[in-house]
């Protein structure tokens, strides 16, 4: 990278935390209790861009427009309540913990900027107990577009006085890709394997090769220190 990196910004779901079991599950119960019934799979193909966009695609596919659009409002609250309440289950991926206060250490400003909702995000941050890391954090809740749209990266550079070119965003996902490359915003992707399987895993990471973004596993979360060394460096 020619810039030095000052500012790094983390999606949160399969990039710092599984969320599996809270954000899957509590999207298969609260669909059920609208009568539309989804598998895990199925959630996959489509995960990413927020509840809102994740819910209302499968009342539209099993109740029709009209119908999603009235229920819409009330499956996002549904979702939220139990995702919250399922918090315990959202575990740390390996070393985040270490690798966010090395980034400290180095006086690197830290943020997040993810598609879940803030009293799910304040919740796991919380349970963690790793939220006083982070200068900023930015959900859903704060942009009028979800993910691919960059806002989130947008307003979070606003948020922290800082710039796009010397901010690194981290992520798991294609739209995290997409929200970077469409901003000229430097990217890591984490090859977590956790919401992105399959072929669109092997997509994933054609993609991000081909734009010259490095790429970490997961076990491999600490080599981002080195990867985006800060001021101190």
């Amino acid at each position: 990278m020619v810039n030095i990196i000052d500012t790094v910004i983390f999606d949160l779901d399969g990039t710092l935390v599984d969320s599996q079991p809270a954000a899957l599950g509590a999207t298969i119960e609260a669909l059920s209790s609208f009568g539309v019934r989804v598998t895990e799979a199925e959630l996959r193909v489509v995960f990413g861009g927020g509840a809102r966009k994740l819910l209302n695609h499968f009342l539209e596919r099993d109740l029709g427009h009209e119908q999603a659009t009235e229920l819409l409002e009330d499956a996002v609250q549904a979702r939220a309540s139990l995702q919250t309440n399922l918090t315990n289950k959202v575990k740390l991926l390996p070393h985040v913990e270490e690798l966010l206060a090395l980034l400290k250490k180095s006086n690197l400003k830290l943020a997040v900027a993810t598609m879940s909702s803030r009293a799910v995000v304040d919740s796991v941050l919380h349970y963690h107990g790793i939220e006083d890391y982070f200068d900023a954090t930015l959900t859903i809740d704060d942009v009028a577009q979800g993910k691919p749209d960059p806002e989130i990266l947008t307003k979070t550079i606003e948020v922290l006085s800082g710039r796009v070119d010397s901010a690194l965003y981290v992520g798991d996902s294609s739209h995290d890709l997409e929200a970077s490359v469409s901003i000229g915003m430097p990217f890591l992707l984490i090859d977590s394997g956790i919401y992105v399987r399959g072929q669109a895993r092997e997509n994933l990471l054609t993609v991000a090769k081909d734009n010259g973004f490095s790429i970490v596993g997961y076990e491999g979360l600490l080599g981002i220190s080195e990867i985006a060394p800060g001021p101190n460096r």
